[in-house]
């Protein structure tokens, strides 16, 4: 019998259309597709091998390591490496490693990439360290009551909200001080219509004045009176409090 080139391709063809696969169940295109593929990684430990780099940008070398040591609460992670083998990694960012330093690896485009960046240092409110999270804005009004809504952190230096009782405000943290900021809108739905804003700390007739400030927990406390800011304290508000 002559031999049939084509039969592997039929026999291949046979088991992709075939109603009900290996598996003993109908066949699914999103079970049945092959998983892609992860990144390769790996841990290495940057070591000096004569020639370090002194900026990003630049090849270093780094050694194979991994992680050991007892799975307890408060233990100490053991650090194992092979110094045998030497692998040169592309370093981006705007940290440069030391000899010692500990990087994660990616393959990229036939070599291996590691992308080191400093963290940001938490916003100085004053001499207080804010949260590098969401706070709450609160507001005493002797006509409408109290209230209060969420300030979302940008994860930089700044929180703010979105409209609520026809107010927005703003918290920003730089240069070692704060100032705080609160908008009424009036004449249409907030964000239109005037807007009408005070700011702590500021000039009257347009500011508010910091009365209570706490590092533990964090706490800022603004009054509003008719000399200082006349715009809201005529809509019935006298206090805005920030807290976690």
């Amino acid at each position: 019998m002559p031999p049939d080139p084509t039969r592997p391709i039929r026999l291949r063809w046979g088991r992709l259309t075939e109603p009900v696969g290996p598996a003993g169940r109908p066949r699914t295109p999103e079970l049945d597709a092959a998983p892609a593929s992860a990144t390769p990684r790996f841990l290495g430990r940057i070591y000096d091998g004569g020639a370090m780099p002194a900026a990003t940008g630049r090849v270093f070398l780094a050694n194979p390591a991994t992680l050991d040591g007892p799975e307890a609460e408060g233990a100490a992670a053991g650090v194992a490496f092979d110094a045998s083998r030497p692998i040169p990694i592309l370093v981006l960012g705007s940290v440069v490693p030391k000899a010692g330093d500990l990087v994660h690896a990616f393959a990229v485009g036939g070599r291996w990439v590691a992308s080191l960046h400093a963290q940001a240092p938490p916003p100085d409110c004053g001499g207080c360290t804010a949260p590098q999270k969401d706070l709450t804005v609160s507001w005493a009004n002797s006509l409408s009551g109290p209230g209060s809504t969420k300030m979302a952190f940008d994860g930089v230096d700044e929180w703010r909200s979105g409209c609520a009782n026809q107010m927005r405000f703003r918290l920003t943290c730089r240069e070692g001080g704060a100032s705080f900021q609160a908008t009424y809108y009036s004449g249409g739905p907030c964000p239109g219509g005037q807007p009408s804003s005070c700011t702590g700390p500021g000039p009257s007739p347009l500011g508010l004045a910091l009365s209570l400030s706490s590092c533990s927990p964090f706490l800022l406390q603004y009054d509003v009176t008719a000399a200082t800011c006349p715009s809201l304290a005529s809509r019935g508000f006298y206090r805005f409090t920030i807290t976690l």
